[in-house]
């Protein structure tokens, strides 16, 4: 019967014995963190504190790829999970919610941000185009 090792010793052998395993590359091994620490990233229940020192652990390069390889679905799922009080602009695409995201790691508190005030411009007080006919035709709306 062959004797079972318990993962972590596994990979731990793997990553301390560098002289039995010559073509495990540091690139793979790279990828590998990656993978586990992403994986962990968008596990439920991470604070703030959790992702930083997720992000101490595995160095600030590593991390930077993790957060830059989730979907942009986990990435907004991420964001609205460590600021469930951000404003919808803030999380409502991939990149803003990655930005959003950093910005929450680095240091910016959760409840003292706000969006500046939207300032009335020129292009407000125009009036509104006028309507164009075709596009109430039966025929454009229907396709027939």
């Amino acid at each position: 019967m062959a004797q079972s090792i318990d993962p972590r010793t596994a990979l731990k052998n793997i990553l301390e014995q560098e002289e039995l395993f010559p073509r495990v590359r540091p690139a793979e091994i790279s990828q590998a963190a990656v993978k586990l620490a992403s994986k962990q990233i968008i596990a439920a229940g991470q604070s703030i504190d959790d992702l930083k020192a997720i992000n101490a652990s595995i160095g600030d390069e590593l991390f930077a790829k993790c957060l830059q390889g989730l979907t942009a679905h986990q990435i907004k799922l991420l964001a609205r999970r460590l600021d469930p009080g951000a404003e919808d602009i803030q999380v409502n695409t991939g990149n803003s919610a990655l930005r959003h995201t950093r910005a929450l790691l680095s240091g910016a508190d959760a409840q003292t941000r706000v969006l500046p005030d939207r300032q009335e411009t020129d292009a407000d007080s125009h009036p509104a185009p006028k309507k164009n006919k075709y596009l109430g035709r039966k025929s454009f709306r229907t396709g027939r």
